[in-house]
């Protein structure tokens, strides 16, 4: 089973590029970690094509679930699939529908970081420049306490 980390967002609309940032910065521990990198970015085809059947995947992106900005949730996987029919994401189509069409059997979750505001630009919100290292402590744990998690399963 390999484990791998996904990013999907825009960097040029502001926070839509959190998930981005954050893998970047994570990057050196996540791969030391032994969990592959991809930055999908908006390219979710890339995305599909490096997801492999029996993959254990950790899908960044930025969410808008009208919540406090910077707010981190963690979804399984198989509740995302299975549970909605349709995602509405502004990556059309998105990840999570595509795993369903193609019939990929992996396991994970999809990690969201709550948006303060999306519109075209470089910079992130300030509550999410605020709140940056925060965020990637929260994610890095998270995603660390559940690879220890599963290997001891």
């Amino acid at each position: 089973m390999a484990v791998k980390c996904i990013a999907i967002g825009n960097q040029i609309m502001g926070d839509d590029g959190i998930a981005i940032r954050v893998v970047e910065e994570l990057s050196p521990q996540l791969k030391h970690a032994g969990i592959e990198v991809i930055l999908g970015e908006t390219d979710i085809d890339y995305a599909l094509s490096e997801i492999k059947d029996g993959d254990f995947l950790f899908v960044i992106d930025a969410t808008y679930f009208n919540v406090k900005p910077s707010t981190v949730t963690f979804t399984p996987l198989n509740k995302s699939i299975g549970q909605y029919p349709q995602v509405y994401s502004q990556h059309q189509p998105n990840l999570v529908d595509l795993l369903k069409t193609y019939g990929k059997i992996v396991e994970g979750f999809i990690i969201g970081i709550e948006v303060e505001e999306i519109d075209f630009g470089l910079e992130l919100s300030d509550t999410l420049k605020t709140r940056f290292l925060h965020i990637c402590e929260e994610v890095y744990r998270f995603i660390y306490e559940t690879i220890r998690r599963i290997g001891n399963a």
